[in-house]
């Protein structure tokens, strides 16, 4: 700020970080607020009690068992199973006294000027809490997160009393501004992409930005390091995905990510260097959509990362095309090991070729196949997420994702199975109200916009055949997660 007096000082709610490594958009916006003259405090749930969800650890008996409730399709257990979810819902994402007390605390620590949170929609019960409270104080605040470009989403969320107006759109470049006009009055709905109760949405949506090398590097001088057994830095080398086009995605729908943008090799390698000896960290998890997605990126990082950050280790998503160079044939996957990376993630969502095709993956079983066989054997952690229950699927769809992923035992280490999830703003939605003849065992689909999902029933899921066939891929599933992590990966165990 080069000695003149800051322009005033934010608080920045994280209700994001649910793992042990700092919540990205928080550092991308510490950042610009500090280099536009704005002192920043960071207020996240985790620092005051909130236990981090565990992610893919190794499963237990006990995990195995309620996966069978969890994923049954009777109609007594799937009641029982949304009353488990919603209790478990509100007693996760309460706002506890202790978390309240805390939040009046640091209130009162300093004089703040504004308050602006990075919100996921699950934490829609702390967010009242905390609304009710900035209110109180007589604080704005400015609500935002990767899902209320919505404008559905946006308009259920401003009900909330205390949210002065929410921000759908990549804050990051303009975060500066938005705190002044947060904190002045003046100019706050002039904004592209600003949410208000009044008249829902202000202008036009706000557009993706050119990435190239605009971006700050993020700061996270606020994470508590010294809690947790490795530092591990998140960091993002573009935004969406470049294949996009499968149906049931909404990562390609968020904020931040309906368009595929890269920055600079440059940029990103300049980033690692930094926030290595910034941090004192040598582990690295990639938020890319698919890191392969820019195939310059990926040979670049490949080549470039062992010089910017000797020493270092990896982990990234990536697509595994079915056509074409994707870079993840045996000699890329090698000299990436020998780069530092040490798992992979990829959505493989089917074992069955029709039900890819009808989700518009975009890939095949075959490659998919030699891909998770070519990173074992480099010494690539491999890990995969599943679907179960789309539309359209069949008992002999269930089988045929059950026998890939036991004809895959040895090479694949974890597998995330969800149930299949309607969200508005997909390309699904979209086909499903053109075209709900395609997909009759979709009945009565509600949506819900406070947390982007719809509710709905799905009688195929109690056909016996179907059940049969779940029940083999939830005994494979247990048997892979059940496996521990090998030895080279394990400062990434349950981070993905």
């Amino acid at each position: 700020m080069n000695g003149s007096p800051p322009k005033g000082r934010i608080l920045l709610i994280d209700l994001n970080n649910e793992a042990p490594y700092p919540t990205m958009a928080i550092g991308a916006l510490a950042a610009p607020l500090k280099q536009g003259g704005y002192e920043v405090d960071v207020f996240s749930p985790l620092a005051h009690g909130m236990k981090p969800l565990a992610r893919d650890q190794q499963e237990t008996f006990a995990d195995y068992a309620v996966a069978r409730i969890f994923f049954s399709g009777n109609r007594l257990l799937h009641w029982a199973n949304e009353l488990i979810y919603n209790v478990y819902h509100r007693l996760r994402f309460r706002a506890t006294n202790n978390l309240l007390v805390q939040f009046r605390e640091v209130l009162s620590s300093k004089r703040f000027d504004g308050i602006m949170v990075s919100c996921y929609l699950q934490y829609y019960p702390i967010m009242v809490a905390l609304a009710a409270e900035a209110k109180r104080q007589n604080l704005p605040l400015l609500l935002g997160g990767p899902y209320y470009n919505q404008p559905k989403v946006a308009e259920e969320w401003l009900k909330i009393d205390g949210v002065t107006a929410i921000f759908g759109g990549e804050a990051d470049f303009v975060v500066a501004d938005l705190a002044q006009a947060l904190i002045t009055g003046k100019g706050l709905f002039e904004f592209p992409g600003i949410f208000r109760q009044e008249i829902t949405m202000i202008g036009q949506a706000a557009p993706p930005v050119v990435l190239g090398d605009r971006l700050s590097i993020p700061d996270f001088d606020h994470f508590r390091w010294t809690e947790y057994p490795h530092r591990v830095i998140p960091v993002m080398a573009g935004r969406g995905c470049a294949w996009g086009h499968c149906l049931f995605c909404s990562d390609v729908t968020t904020a931040s990510t309906r368009t595929f943008r890269s920055r600079y090799l440059e940029s990103v390698l300049e980033e690692l260097s930094t926030q290595a000896t910034r941090y004192q960290a040598r582990n690295f998890i990639f938020f890319d959509s698919k890191l392969n997605s820019d195939l310059t990126i990926w040979y670049g990082l490949i080549e470039h990362f062992q010089s910017a950050v000797p020493s270092a280790a990896w982990v990234a998503s990536v697509h595994v095309d079915a056509k074409g160079e994707n870079g993840l044939e045996l000699a890329t996957l090698e000299r990436a090991y020998s780069a530092g990376l040490r798992r992979i993630s990829f959505g493989l969502e089917t074992g069955s070729q029709r039900l890819n095709k009808l989700m518009l993956k975009g890939t095949s079983v075959v490659r998919n196949s030699q891909f998770v066989r070519d990173a074992s054997r480099c010494g690539i952690s491999v890990r995969t997420t599943v679907i179960l229950g789309y539309p359209q699927e069949t008992p002999e769809d269930v089988q045929a994702t059950a026998d890939f992923l036991k004809a895959h035992f040895d090479v694949i280490d974890r597998v995330k199975l969800s149930r299949f999830k309607a969200i508005p703003g997909t390309a699904f939605e979209t086909r499903l109200e053109r075209r709900p003849e395609k997909y009759p065992n979709v009945i009565q689909p509600e949506w819900d916009y406070r947390y982007a999902r719809a509710r709905y029933q799905y009688p195929a899921a109690r056909d016996s055949a179907y059940r049969r066939a779940k029940v083999n891929l939830l005994k494979v599933v247990h048997r892979i997660n059940r496996k521990p992590l090998m030895d080279s990966a394990q400062q990434f165990n349950g981070l993905m």
